[in-house]
C-alpha cells in the first residue's frame, strides 16, 4: 500500500484588502487539560470537536497503522475503521454524532466515509473515475467538504450533502482546487493553485459563487477554518519565506498576526464568536506552543506541563480546545480543555 496522505491536504475578494499587524503580548497560561489515548495508540492526533464536546481524530498503532477514533465528551473512546480499511483518518463530526473521514483500501485507493451515529458505515467516492477522495471537513448539519483527483490527476473540490449528493467545483482558471473547511451556513473555504503554481485562498458561497483572496504580501495563502459569521483563518507565507497567521472578516478585511517570538504561525480553528486557536514555533522550530487569540487580538500562549511540542487542531462554541502534546517521553497524547473564562 502506498504511503497514507495524512498531510496530503495543503494547509479567494481580490480587491483592495487592508491588513493590520497585531502583536498583543503573549502570556503563558495553564489550563486544566484532559489528556487521552485510544487503547493501543502510539501517537494520537485529534481532528475535530463538535458543540457537545465529542472529539474525532486518528492514531497510529504500534505497527504504524492508522485508525480513526471517537472520544465522547464523557471520556469513553472507541476506534473507527470502515470495512476493508487499511488505514483510517476521521476528520469531522456533526451535531448528531455522524462522523466523516477517509480510508485507504488494500489496493491503495482512498475513499470517503460517513459513520452514522448508529454505527453503520457509508463509503463513497467523489466521482466514478477517482481513486483518491479526501473529505476534510464537516459542519454541524452533516455537510462535507473535501477534495479529490480525477482520472487526469486534476485536483477538484467537492461538497457532499447529507443525502449523499456530491457537487464538484473548481476555481475558474485554477489547475487545482482544495476545499478544507465548511461553515454551518454552507460557506466553504479552501485554496487553489493558479497556472503559475501559486496558491491562493478562496471563499465559496452557499449558492456556488467563488471569491479569491490573499493577504497583502502573500506568496502562498492557505485557509484552514471558517465559522458561521464567515470569518476565515489560516496562514500565508511572505516574500521572505516566513509563515504568518491571518484572520479574514466577512467584509473582506484581513488581519495578520503572530504570537511574539514566533518564527512560524499556524492557526487551525475558529469558534463561532471569532476566537482563534492554533500553534506556533519559536527558536527556528526547536519548540512549538499552542496559542489562543481572543476577539480583541490578545494572544495567550499555552503548553501542557512538560510539553516541548504542542499542536492545536480545533475549538468549538464552548471554547473547548483540542490538541496533542509530547509531554510523555515523546509520545503524543490527545488533550481537550476548556478556555472559557
Amino acid at each position: 500500500m502506498k504511503s497514507f496522505p495524512v498531510n496530503l491536504v495543503r494547509w479567494s475578494l481580490s480587491a483592495a484588502l487592508s491588513i493590520a499587524f497585531c502583536c498583543a503580548t503573549a502570556q503563558g497560561q495553564t489550563f486544566k487539560y484532559q489528556e487521552f489515548v485510544p487503547f493501543g495508540a502510539a501517537q494520537t492526533v485529534p481532528g475535530a470537536i463538535n458543540a457537545h464536546g465529542d472529539v474525532v481524530g486518528f492514531y497510529f498503532d504500534p505497527k504504524f497503522v492508522l485508525h480513526g477514533f471517537f472520544r465522547a465528551a464523557g471520556g469513553s473512546i472507541f476506534s473507527l475503521d470502515p470495512p476493508g480499511s487499511a488505514g483510517t483518518v476521521a476528520r469531522g463530526i456533526d451535531g448528531q454524532g455522524n462522523i466523516s473521514g477517509y480510508y485507504a483500501d488494500e489496493t491503495g485507493a482512498y475513499h470517503g466515509f460517513v459513520r452514522r451515529s448508529g454505527g453503520t458505515y457509508v463509503s463513497y467516492d467523489a466521482s466514478t473515475d477517482t481513486t483518491l477522495t479526501l473529505p476534510v471537513a464537516m459542519n454541524s448539519t452533516g455537510n462535507i467538504a473535501g477534495l479529490y483527483f480525477d482520472s487526469q490527476n486534476t485536483e477538484l473540490g467537492f461538497l457532499r450533502t447529507p443525502d449523499g449528493t456530491i457537487t464538484p467545483f473548481v476555481v475558474q482558471g485554477a489547475i487545482g482546487t482544495a476545499a478544507v473547511a465548511i461553515s454551518d451556513g454552507g460557506q466553504i473555504a479552501g485554496d487553489y493553485t493558479d497556472s503559475q503554481q501559486v496558491q491562493h485562498g478562496f471563499l465559496r458561497g452557499p449558492r456556488g459563487a467563488i471569491l479569491s483572496f490573499d493577504p497583502p504580501g502573500s506568496t502562498l495563502t492557505l485557509p484552514t477554518a471558517i465559522n458561521l459569521a464567515g470569518q476565515i483563518v489560516g496562514f500565508y507565507v511572505d516574500g521572505s519565506g516566513v509563515q504568518h497567521g491571518f484572520l479574514r472578516d466577512a467584509d473582506g478585511t484581513i488581519v495578520s498576526f503572530d504570537p511574539p517570538g514566533s518564527t512560524l504561525t499556524n492557526p487551525a480553528g475558529i469558534s463561532p464568536e471569532g476566537v482563534t486557536v492554533g500553534y506556533y514555533q519559536t527558536n527556528g522550530g526547536t519548540a512549538q506552543h499552542g496559542f489562543l487569540r481572543k476577539t480583541d487580538g490578545t494572544i495567550v500562549s499555552f503548553d501542557p506541563a512538560g510539553s516541548t511540542e504542542t499542536s492545536v487542531y480545533g475549538v468549538n462554541g464552548a471554547r473547548e480546545v483540542i490538541g496533542s502534546d509530547n509531554a510523555h517521553n515523546g509520545v503524543f497524547r490527545g488533550f481537550v480543555f476548556s478556555a472559557t473564562p
